[in-house]
């Protein structure tokens, strides 16, 4: 939980949110990174896919990626369907329950999950999960 918050915090509280003609598969592996979880950049459709260094899950908690294919969001109060991300309007918070996102299907929701530095093989995972 500890890991979702400084996530949370960074993404909330970032004064440099995001570069000028940034996406949202940019801002977020931005915001990733700098809290400290990085992963190699992959585009909203290759995280919609999943990749490696996330973990579908069914019940999202905040930290959590939502994503739609084109699309791409950080979940901040899953009990209100919140998510953080690159809107129109810029950087804000939005829900995923809305029409507008209900119409580009249902979203994936992935977790972060943390590597063991002693193993050998990266496709190995502890149990420790974001």
């Amino acid at each position: 939980m500890d890991d979702r918050l400084a996530l949370l915090g960074t993404a909330l509280d970032s004064p440099h949110h995001a570069a000028p003609h940034s996406d949202c598969s940019h801002f977020v592996h931005g915001l990733y990174e700098r809290a400290g979880f990085p992963y190699q950049y992959a585009s909203s459709s290759d995280l919609y896919a999943g990749v490696n260094e996330f973990r579908r899950v069914s019940a999202p908690q905040p930290g959590d990626l939502v994503v739609w294919p084109g699309h791409t969001g950080i979940v901040t109060n899953p009990s209100r369907h919140s998510f953080f991300s690159i809107l129109s309007s810029g950087p804000g918070v939005d829900s995923y329950a809305t029409p507008y996102w209900k119409r580009r299907g249902r979203p994936r929701f992935f977790r972060y999950i943390k590597t063991s530095t002693t193993l050998r093989s990266s496709s190995l995972r502890t149990s420790n999960d974001y």
